[in-house]
């Protein structure tokens, strides 16, 4: 309500004319998409690796229809064929006669992907599946032999309406059309689709064990299709609005969009035939699904913030907000007034308050945000303390200053009753940084400790922090950084407290998913690769050779380190880069081609003073200053076994390297050519190089660093080399050093290639290739390789994981 809202002009019934619906994307899809892919998330798993369970199910469900009288089983068979045939047919035709065009090809198009992925799906996927024996047998109703044309002895189960295909299409197109749909048909849709499922299961050809995720496949596609060509907006037109109050007895003569800060709502402003002013929110099934993903992603990333599971229903979300704000006025707090609630067909609701002549906070002038009106505020927060009531919005753009310069609280949208001791805490901390915004932290503070006094202003420190405050607040820190600390500090200094730590709010942190994402990957691509290593074989070694090849594995570390350490030209202590290494080393086990080794050194050099391009450009010359070692010690070693370097590694055609080097060339001169290109290469790319080139002069000048950079990319490879040697002893030899090292140089540039973690798989391979083609019997080769990948990929996963732990907690990561 930052402007004025429009006067009356006439007495006459409101007469509108809308425009045409626009289209755009909605929440609501969006949800539905992600509901639906988590269903068949579950779906993928019974079709496929608890396939037993949909069977077992399916199997009692035939069985249990199995005791009823044939003829009432095909009845039942052929009264469901024969709404599967009526419904779509009735819908398809409803739509031409309609002539809803755009409908229409929308949701035919989603079924014709859907039927495509599930054709897909069970060629390709469940069909490789297969359960273990159950007790199930054809029931008696299935025609075996041939079919009667008229009767009810028996039916086929080659009928159409209970295929994977038909289910996939039905969903998509009920899921397309679903957004347009009355409750009451919604409800006849989702029956439809569970009978399907029935029909499928009663079949009694074979049991499905898909249809979860048939069914979930095609409803994600009809919601996807929607998200991804948008669709005509759903919110109430302007008629409709009208109408719904007239019904509520507020006869309308003006209504306007408002554009006002109406967040979860769409606002407009009316003006009755009695002149009355008000102020309009219409609610949809929009704002709800936004509301509903945005509650449920901050239950699960944060805890003790107060958020509340989302209502069972958008007329329920209203009531709440309409019980809240009677309330709160019922307490004192100056609040519009709630005149009317009444629902829009087919969905949406719409609430109308009386006008408050004047505008938020947010939109007056600075001058006129004295510390009276600024205490005037938190006089009325002090009233919803007292009656614990949350606002859980209390932003400045939520408090309205009348023509009398009096504040009035609006919007209970976000409100709780019975509000917890944090909610409340919450409440100060977002009126805090919000009146610091356009006052500085000392006036907002000092105001606040005015009203409520030093004891709930100190108790809510805790709370000025991003996360407990609201998006809108949070976007303004983002422009105003460090404001949140300067009112924590004016909270100290103005209480007489010392400063508090911040209240851990995250209940879920981005590390801990990146974590958890990690071993999900480990178990994923490494425990199927260990489970192949032949132990039976290793466990034949000469264990005398173990603490060698560990020591070896160790040395591997220490090498990485000073190769790192000479990759810059600031200076870096040993020990913390020592295990920067070894958490590199077990972020590398869960990505591949050791990007998250490589992102790890940079973070612990950035943590550790070195500037970010340098950082980056010093992993990059680390990459290089190894890459050079390694290719110099193959080629030095493959002369002196004297075999050709094809025998071990296949380099890239002349072809292929002409083709990537045109590729980016291409690629470089598009960039070039569009302005947004060239403001990227200029403003963005070129002060990195800038930088980067600098920090590589001043490692190529400096003899230590060079010495480092190299000497540490030398040991690094000789210890994973004698680490090799070590365990080809512990089964009795039988190559030179210099052939281990070439088995080792050529496996490991081939392991880099793989897309696996740590090139599991590939490596193991091209070492046992290289050996056997050095003449190694393959009985020795292969334990030997798997020895050598125990000790120095398997055991250092949780040493990796302390050293990360530890580096974490130390602050260097």
């Amino acid at each position: 309500m930052t402007s004025e809202p429009p006067a009356p002009q006439r007495d006459a019934p409101l007469e509108i004319t809308d425009a045409p619906r626009a289209i755009m994307r909605h929440p609501s899809d969006l949800q539905r998409l992600m509901i639906a892919l988590f269903v068949g998330l579950i779906g993928f798993l019974l079709a496929t690796y608890l396939n037993t369970i949909g069977e077992a199910f399916a199997v009692e469900v035939i069985n249990g229809v199995g005791t009823l009288p044939n003829t009432i089983v095909i009845l039942a068979i052929i009264t469901i064929d024969f709404f599967a045939l009526a419904v779509p047919v009735t819908v398809i035709g409803f739509l031409m006669w309609t002539r809803q065009w755009r409908k229409l090809g929308v949701a035919s198009l989603a079924a014709a992907i859907a039927v495509l992925l599930a054709w897909l799906i069970e060629a390709e996927l469940v069909s490789r599946f297969s359960a273990g024996d159950l007790p199930y047998s054809p029931p008696t109703w299935l025609c075996t032999g041939p079919t009667e044309t008229f009767g009810l002895a028996c039916v086929e189960a080659s009928r159409g309406w209970g295929t994977v295909l038909y289910s996939a299409a039905f969903a998509a197109f009920f899921s397309a059309v679903s957004p347009y749909l009355t409750t009451r048909w919604r409800r006849f849709g989702w029956i439809m689709m569970g009978v399907l499922v029935f029909a499928r299961m009663i079949d009694g050809l074979k049991p499905p064990v898909d249809d979860l995720l048939v069914l979930a496949l095609g409803y994600s596609v009809g919601a996807a299709t929607l998200l991804v060509l948008g669709a005509p907006d759903r919110r109430p037109r302007m008629s409709e609005i009208a109408a719904s109050l007239g019904r509520s007895g507020f006869d309308l003569s003006t209504l306007a969009k408002a554009s006002v800060d109406a967040r979860g709502s769409t606002p407009y402003f009316a003006t009755t035939t009695d002149g009355d002013r008000l102020f309009v929110k219409v609610l949809t099934p929009e704002e709800r699904a936004g509301d509903n993903m945005f509650r449920v992603f901050r239950m699960a990333r944060l805890k003790g913030v107060g958020d509340e599971r989302p209502f069972s229903s958008l007329k329920r979300a209203v009531e709440h907000e309409a019980v809240v704000s009677l309330k709160a006025s019922a307490d004192g707090v100056r609040t519009p007034r709630l005149e009317a609630i009444a629902e829009i067909e087919p969905n949406s609701v719409v609430m109308a308050y009386r006008v408050i002549d004047g505008s938020s906070l947010d939109g007056v002038p600075d001058d006129a945000l004295t510390d009276e009106v600024i205490q005037g505020v938190w006089s009325q927060v002090g009233v919803m303390r007292q009656r614990r009531t949350a606002h859980r919005d209390l932003r400045l753009a939520n408090v309205f200053l009348d023509d009398a310069a009096t504040p009035w609280i609006i919007d209970f949208g976000f409100s709780e009753l019975a509000a917890t001791d944090g909610q409340l805490r919450s409440d100060i901390a977002e009126l805090l940084v919000s009146t610091a915004e356009k006052t500085g932290a000392e006036r907002s503070v000092a105001n606040a400790i005015a009203i409520l006094g030093p004891e709930p202003i100190a108790d809510a420190a805790q709370r000025v922090q991003p996360l407990a405050l609201s998006g809108a607040t949070r976007e303004a820190l983002k422009e105003q950084k460090g404001l949140d600390s300067e009112v924590r500090d004016q909270i100290a200094v103005q209480t007489g407290t010392e400063p508090s730590e911040l209240e851990d709010l995250e209940r879920v942190k981005g590390k801990t998913v990146l974590m958890i994402l990690g071993f999900t990957l480990a178990i994923y691509f490494l425990i199927p690769q260990l489970a192949q290593t032949d132990f039976g074989a290793v466990l034949g070694a000469d264990w005398k050779w173990l603490p060698a090849i560990l020591i070896a594995s160790s040395l591997t570390y220490v090498g990485a380190a000073w190769n790192v350490m000479g990759s810059v030209p600031d200076r870096i202590r040993l020990l913390p880069t020592v295990l920067a290494q070894f958490a590199g080393t077990f972020i590398n086990r869960i990505t591949p081609v050791k990007v998250g080794g490589m992102a790890t050194n940079v973070r612990y050099l950035q943590k550790s003073g070195v500037e970010t391009p340098v950082a980056v450009a010093g992993i990059g010359v680390s990459s290089v200053g190894t890459f050079l070692v390694h290719m110099s010690l193959l080629v030095m070693f493959v002369v002196f076994v004297g075999r050709n370097a094809g025998d071990f590694i296949e380099l890239p055609s002349g072809q292929t390297v002409l083709v990537g080097m045109v590729a980016v060339f291409t690629v470089a001169i598009g960039a070039w050519f569009l302005p947004a290109g060239r403001r990227i290469l200029k403003d963005t790319v070129w002060p990195i190089i800038r930088r980067s080139g600098m920090g590589i002069v001043q490692v190529a000048t400096s003899p230590k660093n060079a010495i480092m950079l190299f000497g540490g990319a030398f040991v690094l490879i000789m210890s994973y080399i004698t680490a090799l040697w070590f365990s080809l002893e512990a089964f009795g030899g039988g190559l030179t050093f210099v052939g281990v090292g070439v088995v080792f140089l050529a496996g490991q540039a081939l392991g880099q290639a793989a897309p696996t973690p740590g090139g599991i798989g590939a490596t193991e391979a091209a070492m046992i290739a290289a050996m056997t083609a050095l003449g190694l019997e393959a009985s020795i080769a292969v334990p030997t390789v798997f020895l050598y990948r125990i000790a120095t990929f398997w055991l250092p996963i949780l040493p990796g994981f302390l050293a990360l732990r530890k580096l974490e907690t130390d602050g260097a990561l």
